[in-house]
């Protein structure tokens, strides 16, 4: 009797995480050539933030309807596919290479399942408090990892693991993931209620982590170095995706399931007084539906930005002789706190569709970037915006607690590119829409 107990609990649970599986997007299957993806992500690490549904999951014995939106994170990892897997699911030493990760307890364990309980200790500005839930991890026939969490502290947590193999030794990991991350922490309800913008920001860092992490174990990489000073430039190379050689219909196909976010490998510079620099740059891309020209016309047009971005309180352009030198005021927030950031930016015209920029005066006084186009028809065009945003002494103080955030950069990165194509985007379509 109890063997049969035991089958049928089996068999439910098997429906319940094959149900969810089929919900949880796999890249494989969206008609998108696994080579041409690794390209993309052998510049970094290449994110997908999916377009949002409404999604009815399972939350212990309820469940439970979100507005859900998935982000997809890829990295080509020099291994074999069975080494990358063995890294996903040695769970009893994430503590030793996963981030924020105090401690995991397999609680059951069968040929295809594996139940785990994890504790997070989650780092903000001035504030440390913990996290603990469980998630149930399905192996598929397919070679996938799924899961989806059984109890905890979020509302809810589920995703998927692919492994693509691309040699014997070289594997494509893909990490899909969504977790509900608004009621963890008052703190953190405060951060997002008066910077929204986090929200979309923080999948895409906690994507960054976990592919990296797992890259670096499989790998066995050491823990990478700071060059010697004599050896670092006074400013960081601006990545110009154009120039990449980017499959653009790979591209074209990816920017009609959502936004493009590229986190590119980390770059040191030196400062005037001989100090090291990180510089992490981030690039978003987004399709908009317009003509190049006339895309390019309104998104260099930084005067009109506060029509769509309510951050912006201020952008007064100088044109030089090969581009503008831009004068900005933003009003953010962090938690209780407002604050201005006045900068200028100095931007020159690199190419009839390339515009690079750099800081010049102000509190972003290491901001470099770039604003690309790419003609995909007629009618349509892909919008490329890159950044790096490491702090220095000007920055506000307030800002600077920023620093304490792991992978702060990348935080601070996708928040900056990924929301303003996202805002951006509906704002030139209904531009163009209205002049036809």
């Amino acid at each position: 009797m109890r063997i049969w107990i035991f089958f049928l609990m089996s068999l439910s649970l098997c429906v319940v995480q094959s149900g969810i599986a089929s919900q949880v997007p796999r890249i494989q299957d969206m008609g998108i050539q696994m080579k041409q993806m690794a390209k993309i992500a052998e510049m970094g690490q290449f994110l997908l933030l999916h377009t949002v549904r409404k999604m009815t999951i399972p939350i212990g014995k309820q469940m439970e309807t979100f507005d859900i939106r998935f982000s997809s994170s890829m990295t080509v990892i020099n291994a074999p596919v069975e080494k990358v897997k063995q890294v996903v699911t040695d769970f009893n030493h994430y503590h030793e290479f996963m981030p924020q990760t105090k401690w995991v307890e397999i609680i059951s364990q069968t040929q295809d399942h594996i139940q785990a309980k994890f504790k997070l200790s989650i780092k903000i500005p001035l504030i440390r408090f913990g996290v603990k839930f469980v998630l149930d991890y399905y192996l598929e026939p397919s070679g996938d990892i799924t899961w989806t969490q059984i109890s905890g502290d979020m509302q809810g947590n589920i995703g998927r693991y692919e492994f693509v193999p691309l040699s014997e030794n070289k594997t494509l990991l893909i990490f899909t993931f969504w977790s509900d991350i608004h009621d963890i922490s008052f703190i953190m309800n405060l951060i997002l209620k008066a910077q929204p913008d986090i929200e979309l920001a923080i999948p895409v860092s906690t994507g960054a982590l976990v592919v990296d992490s797992i890259k670096k174990r499989a790998e066995n990489k050491p823990a990478s170095t700071i060059p010697a000073i004599d050896q670092l430039n006074d400013k960081p190379d601006i990545p110009i995706m154009t120039s990449c050689q980017i499959p653009v219909p790979t591209l074209h196909k990816l920017s009609k399931l959502g936004t493009i976010v590229v986190v590119h490998p980390t770059q040191w510079i030196r400062d005037d007084a001989g100090n090291s620099i990180e510089v992490k740059f981030v690039s978003a891309g987004g399709m908009v539906q317009g003509p190049i020209d006339r895309v390019k016309a309104l998104v260099s047009d930084f005067t009109r930005y506060h029509e769509f971005s309510y951050q912006v309180k201020k952008s007064v352009i100088r044109p030089t002789n090969d581009g503008m030198i831009v004068d900005w005021r933003l009003k953010l927030g962090f938690a209780i706190f407002k604050f201005n950031l006045d900068f200028s930016l100095d931007y020159d015209w690199e190419n009839d569709n390339t515009l690079v920029f750099q800081c010049i005066d102000g509190d972003l006084e290491y901001n470099y970037g770039s604003w690309e186009w790419i003609s995909l028809s007629e009618n349509q065009t892909m919008v490329l915006f890159s950044t790096a945003i490491p702090l220095g002494k000007k920055a506000p103080f307030i800002l600077k607690f920023t620093k304490m955030i792991p992978n702060s950069q990348v935080v601070m990165g996708a928040s900056t590119t990924a929301v303003a194509i996202e805002k951006m985007s509906p704002w030139i379509n209904e531009q163009i829409f209205l002049k036809k």
